[in-house]
């Protein structure tokens, strides 16, 4: 804070020269002035004038006029709504972007009551101040969904430099802490999700979750906002950030925080995939996000990609990512019927897998449309490693049936049955009925195993939509099945980390290795053709992350 010099004079009578006595800086926000002499009338001896400033701002060009703590008022909304005022404060962040805030931030000094804010927003386009200027604002006073603005601006005169006012710890957002500077401590990135929608990240230090927003009002942000570098693994879920200051403020029905600077990354991304131990089948479950070929070029499915030129984006991606997990058999989920058959998209993805790698795959999948959802499952091997054994077989569970197929190692004569599943998905307002439907289903692979199954090794993998903590698990124990024990997520819903794909298996000689392989679910969301989404990089292909097994 800066404060003033002040020159105190007395004169005996109005027409009589004033005489200096004091002058000196004051050194603090409140500063009390005592100044001695003699007053120059017969009988009268000294007098002592006391003088106490109050000082929220250097000095004083600034006209008189209201705080923003007295515009804000104690409550939600502010006392003075719809009256003209003038307010007066320094500008503590700008935004004059056509498509963003079009307005500055003010903010004065504290009355030292916790139920009032000591800063507004203004809305005034055309006027610019700098930051770190005094301001004083003439204009009307509104509730603006919520958030105390000063609008319809008749006038802002600037009054000088200032120093901006320091940031107050930011715990849970709330009113009193309205359009006033804060510093969040050091967090880490829990929802990127609508990033490239809004433009948005949710950090959480564990304790508290505030948003981060860069004031823009656009939609389907083309690049990462808050100047920083454009690389979409630096906004992973998962990421540290280090303490930021910025402004908290109220849009669109929730606080958010605008940094004053391109918050800075803290943490190493450690995705790399390691290679499986000698000797070792490397067995993976990837749920590979709506791979969907577009009907014979149609594309007038729902999901997955909407034209050529993205299905070529994705599909490219895609081998990307499984070619990186060095996996000889994979256990795949979510790609389209084609006219009742995964035979199709199956037969795109394995020749452009061909083209890119030395090992030439192979598929199995449903040549009939199994069950009546829009998606299906199918496995992809590698023949030098692994070769199936007789047909594909279904178990008729709704609305996804499980896929069995056996197969024998190439380096050992072992053979060995694979069970891959998507049980009916967790939803926004199924949760229960999903939640039947799914033990249904497990119930009813059970009783298929009662039938079928052998003394062979048994893998039962998949997206199962399923918590580790869930009482899904209960037959699978019971029935002496081994649980796969992974750390990490395998998918991120509504800003939470979960895992939801899973590996069990039984009749096991020696123990398998697991582990999940990060840098897919944690990625932001990006559309196959946004100038961001890198087909050739291997991270953010799905939006699960592929449970990796090493037998």
């Amino acid at each position: 804070m800066k404060y003033p010099t002040v020159l105190v004079k007395y004169s005996p009578t109005v027409k009589q020269p004033a005489t200096p006595v004091y002058s000196g800086k004051i050194e603090a926000a409140k500063h009390t002035i005592s100044a001695g002499f003699r007053h120059l009338k017969p009988g009268l001896t000294a007098l002592v004038c006391a003088f106490s400033l109050v000082t929220g701002a250097a000095a004083d060009s600034c006209p008189a006029a209201l705080w923003p703590y007295e515009v804000q008022g104690p409550g939600n909304a502010s006392p003075l709504e719809g009256e003209v005022v003038e307010t007066r404060g320094t500008v503590t962040f700008t935004d004059y972007r056509s498509n963003g805030l079009r307005g500055f931030f003010i903010q004065g000094p504290t009355d030292h009551n916790r139920r009032t804010s000591e800063a507004l927003f203004v809305f005034a386009p055309g006027h610019r101040p700098v930051r770190g200027t005094e301001v004083v604002v003439h204009g009307e006073v509104k509730e603006f969904h919520g958030l105390t603005e000063i609008t319809n601006v008749r006038s802002v005169q600037a009054c000088g430099e200032q120093a901006i006012p320091d940031p107050v710890p930011l715990g849970e957002p709330d009113e009193p802490l309205e359009n006033m500077r804060v510093q969040v401590p050091a967090t880490r990135i829990v929802d990127n999700y609508r990033l490239f929608d809004v433009g948005e990240l949710v950090i959480s230090d564990g304790k508290h979750e505030w948003t981060l927003e860069d004031g823009s009002n656009d939609r389907r942000l083309d690049a990462i906002p808050w100047g920083l570098v454009q690389d979409p693994t630096l906004v992973a879920n998962g990421r540290t950030l280090a303490p930021i200051t910025g402004v908290l403020t109220w849009r669109w029905g929730r606080w958010v925080v605008l940094p004053d600077n391109p918050p800075a990354v803290t943490s190493e991304r450690n995705w790399d995939v390691p290679p499986p131990p000698e000797e070792a089948l490397r067995v993976t479950t990837f749920n590979i996000e709506n791979l969907f070929n577009g009907d014979d070029g149609r594309f007038a499915q729902s999901r997955g990609a909407e034209n050529a030129s993205q299905w070529a984006q994705q599909r490219r991606k895609v081998a990307t990512a499984i070619l990186a997990l060095e996996t000889d058999l994979f256990l795949l989920q979510e790609m389209q019927h084609d006219h009742g058959s995964a035979t199709p998209v199956m037969a795109e993805m394995t020749e452009k897998l061909n083209r890119l790698d030395d090992r030439q795959w192979e598929a199995i999948a449903p040549d009939v449309r199994p069950g009546d959802d829009a998606i299906t499952n199918a496995f992809l091997y590698d023949p030098e490693r692994v070769s199936p054994n007789g047909p594909l077989k279904r178990i008729d569970t709704e609305p996804r049936p499980a896929l069995v197929q056996s197969f024998t190692r190439t380096d050992s004569d072992q053979t060995f049955y694979v069970i891959n599943v998507h049980l009916k998905s967790r939803g926004w307002n199924c949760d229960d009925i999903c939640e039947e439907d799914r033990e249904t289903s497990i119930a009813e692979i059970m009783h298929w195993l009662d039938e079928h199954q052998t003394d062979d090794p048994w893998f039962f993998g998949g997206d199962f939509n399923t918590l580790t903590d869930e009482s899904l698990w209960s037959p699978l124990q019971y029935a002496g099945w081994t649980y796969g024990e992974v750390e990490g997520p395998t998918y991120w819903f509504r800003g939470r980390a979960q895992q939801i794909d899973h590996f069990w298996y039984r009749n096991l000689s020696t123990e398998p290795t697991l582990r999940v392989q990060a840098g897919h679910a944690e990625m932001p969301p990006l559309p196959y053709l946004h100038p961001l989404y890198d087909p050739d990089s291997p991270w953010g292909a799905s939006d699960h992350n592929p449970v990796i097994l090493d037998w």
